[in-house]
């Protein structure tokens, strides 16, 4: 391990961590300054985040509950001891890792932030104090959620879900059976065998179009038939058996509309919930607008306007609001809304500064992307006025523009200046050249990291010839190879027309099709949503050739002829239990299990592939921890403990498993090989060697084929989606469009040209990519940008750029200024930027709107100074 000069001696100046084992960690020992901004760097599994978050911050979080009573501790949470021999100088901790923010429609920005704690104190308080309300008032009156702040005619919700005959019946041309409904196109309820008798009872031929039938018969599918029953044989399929059973019965029917309302409200998940939403609509509730809030709380005004009104403002014009109440305070007032504005400054400054001052407080969990859901985590944590403490930061500049890293950096300085110390876990070379103290992981990743290849300065770091992260921190910007396609007059075209997400607002913009796109654009642009816009409208123009109809956020689309399938790679999670893993999600172990059924011992033995899965309970997992080789044992006061299973050893199989074998490995060793040994190991059929390198090609070679689906990280879960989408564009028989977000998340520099390579491969195919990227090195390798903007929220949301990395580096955009040192050649004198800026806008406008150039996109202007988003 090489060090720079380091004079870290006692605990007062430093953590020190002895004998890390962690995970993937090679008995790992490093000491940390204190009050220092630290950051932990290495390739993606190298084992950063082992280090700070399972071991630095498990420890302190398990000393600080060890200070608890027995009886407190018993009703919480905890994780398990750290694999280490000593941590000393260890101080309390507060981490934000990259675990997915909770679904539920309740999370707010304001719940996430705590910004809504002081409002409804300041609500409550204030004008209590000014006016005779005639009672007093808590913050639950500002709750929606809560009995005294809900409407008392739709009890918080706003409104109701109700089905639509529109979206159940979508293509009345044709039978009802056939094409009309995509409700009634397969079983969805028990109701569904009763139509036929209905049918049969009043004589109407289902062959004929739905619109050609009775009035009487429609009206009865879909609202019911009252009290008269209807008497239908029902043939039941009997869950994995091929067998099924019948009954006949007779009962009213509840129509098509009440069903999907009931079958809606008994769904316990939000999949299964997802699964009935295209067949509903919402209507707002005429007693509070659909906002849900009870009367206090849409008719009380402080500084002039009602609580309902501040949550859908924009942060940035709720703190113009703060300044105005301050300023309206009366003296005798002051003792109760200073401290209160205060707090609530403090929050609202740092989430602004955090790039999320475009959004609004009501703005639910759920509609944030990945980075913006990170740094509203992170503003809700760092509000604090606390010292002493370690803050313990994965990835904080995911899903920042370069232009906002610099707010990133001075927040980080506040801290340690408050007596802090901030460890980054992060990739960004950036970032870490800001770090005063770097602590790199490597040297490659999975079992081959694991160690500290350097600690010291970043200078030091730029210099060590043995560090990826070094050699990327020494260069400035990163050119990354691609061919890129030439976009001309024979270049077809996807044209969105009349787009309306969120804060985005565009008339008409164009994608050139088999080519790489990249969105580009501040936080809060409008890249996301365009996103949306897009998959959304192509998905449901596919959809439409079926006879499914569904509304999007576009009004129209053009040239979406050619595409065949959408797929949009997210880093939404690919498993909520242990159970699901890399070689279930690809599919790679169907193959297998085929594999080793295949086997003379298994077929002499009479083993079917279901046999080797370990989620089949009647199959050849073991008894004892049904398939997970590990057991949960119950410490009552003390945390919950995962130990290995003492029947299979961990195997996770019975002992007769051992006795088939394939390549020379039983089914549980498969299972430990990491993606790039299994690429080597397993020459099995062509299929399974097209999954495991594409596996290997979007940089998861480290993980493990058996490795749990819940210890992924957002970004390696986005790549596993990647993969398959890699699998569907190869052999799929038409072409199709891959959409992702964000993919540079959670990636290493060194990493990133093979995710390039990956995505040139699918364009290569035919099919066409389009991504939302912060990595202006990744928008600088595209065919085509399309840049956001100028500002972010209300002053963004319009096309500001679009055209070649070559065209839009001339712009005069926030974004052109950061990719013009990701290009090859010399930075470009203002003087010619702006004659070349005047050429491309006037060949542009020369451009006949029916022509290929005249579907490039809408009309480029540099965004005026007071049209920028304020900071």
């Amino acid at each position: 391990m090489a060090a720079g000069p380091d004079r870290l001696q006692g605990p007062d100046e430093a953590i020190e961590i002895v004998g890390a084992r962690t995970h993937n960690l090679r008995d790992v020992s490093v000491r940390i300054p204190k009050g220092r901004v630290v950051a932990v760097t290495g390739v993606s599994g190298s084992g950063k985040t082992s280090l700070a978050i399972d071991t630095l911050h498990a420890e302190a979080q398990l000393r600080y509950l060890e200070g608890l009573s027995p009886f407190v501790r018993q009703y919480l949470t905890q994780r398990s001891r750290p694999q280490v021999d000593r941590i000393g100088g260890l101080t309390a901790t507060l981490a934000v890792d990259q675990r997915r923010l909770s679904t539920s429609p309740r999370s707010t920005i304001a719940t996430l932030t705590g910004i809504d704690g002081y409002l409804g104190l300041l609500y409550s308080r204030l004008p209590g104090l000014t006016a005779d309300l005639g009672r007093p008032l808590s913050t639950t009156h500002f709750d929606r959620h809560a009995a005294e702040g809900r409407c008392r005619e739709c009890h918080g919700a706003g409104g109701r879900w109700r089905a639509s005959e529109e979206s159940i019946i979508t293509r009345p041309d044709l039978p009802l059976l056939d094409g009309a409904s995509p409700w009634f196109a397969k079983w969805r309820s028990g109701e569904h065998a009763f139509v036929p008798a209905l049918a049969a009872m009043r004589r109407v031929d289902l062959a004929q179009p739905w619109e050609a039938l009775p009035e009487r018969f429609r009206h009865e599918v879909l609202h019911g038939t009252g009290d008269e029953g209807v008497e239908a044989t029902v043939d039941m399929p009997n869950k994995n058996e091929t067998a099924s059973w019948t009954y006949t019965t007779t009962k009213p029917l509840r129509g098509a509309l009440a069903e999907v309302e009931r079958v809606f409200a008994q769904a316990t998940t939000a999949t299964a919930k997802q699964r009935y939403l295209r067949y509903l609509r919402t209507t707002s509730c005429p007693g509070c607008g659909g906002t849900g809030f009870g009367e206090d709380a849409r008719t009380i005004t402080l500084g002039g306007v009602t609580y309902v009104d501040l949550v859908d403002r924009e942060l940035w014009e709720v703190r113009e609001w703060s300044d105005l109440v301050r300023r309206g305070l009366r003296h005798a007032h002051r003792e109760v809304g200073a401290p209160l504005l205060d707090d609530l400054d403090r929050r609202l400054e740092l989430t602004c500064r955090f790039g999320l001052a475009h959004l609004q407080l009501s703005r639910t969990a759920t509609s944030l992307s990945g980075g913006e859901r990170q740094r509203t985590r992170l503003a809700g944590q760092l509000s604090t006025e606390l010292s002493g403490i370690t803050f313990v930061l994965d990835e904080p500049g995911s899903g920042l523009h370069p232009a906002d890293k610099d707010h990133l950096s001075d927040i980080a300085r506040q801290l340690c200046a408050a007596g802090n110390t901030v460890v980054l876990v992060e990739h960004d070379p950036e970032v870490i050249a800001r770090a005063d103290w770097v602590v790199d992981m490597g040297p490659g990743a999975g079992r081959h990291g694991g160690s500290v290849v350097f600690s010291g300065p970043p200078a030091g770091l730029a210099a060590e010839a043995g560090s990826v992260t070094g050699r990327h921190l020494a260069e400035r910007g990163h050119h990354l190879r691609r061919d890129r396609r030439r976009i001309d007059a024979d270049t077809s075209w996807l044209t969105l027309h009349g787009i309306r997400v969120h804060s985005l607002e565009v008339d008409r913009v164009g994608l050139p099709l088999g080519r790489l796109t990249c969105l580009t654009g501040v936080s809060g642009s409008g890249k996301s949503s365009l996103l949306v816009a897009l998959a959304e409208g192509v998905a449901a123009a596919v959809d439409g050739r079926r006879g499914v109809d569904r509304t999007t956020g576009t009004d129209r689309l053009e040239g979406v002829g050619p595409i065949g399938w959408v797929t949009v790679v997210d880093q939404e999670p690919i498993g909520r239990t242990p159970r699901s893993n890399p070689a279930t999600y690809s599919k790679a172990f169907d193959l297998l299990r085929a594999l080793f059924a295949a086997t003379p011992a298994a077929r002499d033995r009479g083993l079917t592939a279901s046999w080797f899965s370990f989620n089949a309970a009647d199959g050849g997992r073991c008894t004892a921890c049904a398939g997970y080789g590990r057991t949960l044992v119950d410490m009552h006061f003390l945390p919950d403990v995962w130990v290995v299973c003492p029947a299979c050893e961990g195997r996770r199989y019975r002992p007769e498993a051992s006795v088939v074998r394939y390549a020379g490995l039983t089914i549980d060793e498969v299972l430990g090989l990491t993606v790039a040994e299994a690429v080597d190991r397993l020459t099995g059929p062509e299929q399974l060697g097209r999954v495991l390198t594409a596996l290997a090609d979007v940089g998861l070679g480290y993980l493990q084929l058996g490795q749990s689906a819940t210890e992924l990280s957002g970004g390696e879960a986005q790549r596993l989606k990647l993969a398959a989408a890699i699998q569907r564009g190869a052999t799929g028989r038409t072409r199709g469009l891959v959409v992702l977000d964000e993919p540079t998340a959670g990636l290493h520099p060194a990493d990133t040209q093979r995710l390039v390579d990956v995505v040139d491969d699918l364009v290569t195919a035919g099919n066409t990519v389009v991504l939302a990227e912060h990595d202006l090195g990744v928008a600088a390798a595209s065919d085509w940008i399309i840049d956001l903007g100028p500002g972010a929220g209300r002053h963004g949301g319009s096309v500001v750029a679009a055209g070649t990395p070559q065209e839009v580096a001339t712009a005069d955009t926030v974004t052109a200024r950061h990719l013009r040192r990701h290009l090859p050649g010399p930075t470009l004198p203002d003087p010619v930027r702006r004659r070349q800026e005047s050429h491309v806008r006037d060949r542009r406008r020369a451009q006949p709107p029916s022509g290929a150039a005249g579907r490039l996109g809408p009309e480029v202007h540099p965004a005026p100074a007071e049209h920028r988003h304020p900071r």
